[in-house]
């Protein structure tokens, strides 16, 4: 049986390995899953809770988009003084994970729960991610802020969707497993 620190290490390394395979598009195509990144933080905080969990995710983060801007061109759309604004993005989300962590721990937690606060954290940290690129890009600061909000809208289903796309599944798994454990208590 593993340890807790072997489990936790598992985590982190299938956390890691999720973000680094697919920070290279934000919505997926035909050929590329969509970024994972949203899951993984709101997971990690969830699953692993500490701090130096975020830490470690957030340099991986930062390393896959360092390696992704591989032109001059690339470098300035993604690298911008906005960027730091992905530290409270993913923060929300990790902190979303860990409450949800301990409501699962104490049992008060339930699919409907986990969805519904997912929910709500993925729309905060679209909010701080767009209003952060808003206020620190260069690329935008010919827009007003009602023009931005009116333009980034068009994307929140696609960025709710990808984070959906990992999530959905993880809860399922949770769920099975949570009554396959009820089902052996039993016994």
């Amino acid at each position: 049986m593993l340890s807790k620190l072997s489990h936790r290490l598992m985590i982190l390394l299938g956390l890691g390995i999720a973000l680094a395979v697919t920070r290279t598009s934000h919505f997926g195509t035909s050929e590329i899953l969509p970024d994972a990144s949203l899951a993984v933080f709101l997971l990690g905080g969830w699953l692993l809770g500490r701090v130096c969990g975020f830490a470690v995710l957030l340099a991986a983060a930062f390393g896959a988009d360092v390696m992704s801007a591989q032109t001059a061109e690339q470098a300035g759309w993604c690298l911008t003084p906005a960027y730091w604004g992905l530290v409270p993005t993913y923060a929300t989300l990790w902190l979303a994970g860990r409450w949800l962590g301990r409501r699962h721990q104490d049992g008060k937690l339930d699919f409907i729960q986990a969805a519904g606060v997912s929910v709500l954290a993925i729309t905060v940290a679209f909010v701080i991610s767009n209003f952060t690129w808003f206020a620190f890009s260069d690329t935008v600061n010919a827009m007003s802020l009602a023009d931005f909000g009116l333009a980034v809208a068009k994307y929140f289903p696609s960025y709710l969707g990808s984070a959906m796309l990992y999530l959905v599944p993880a809860w399922f798994g949770w769920k099975l497993s949570q009554n396959q454990l009820h089902k052996t208590q039993s016994l």
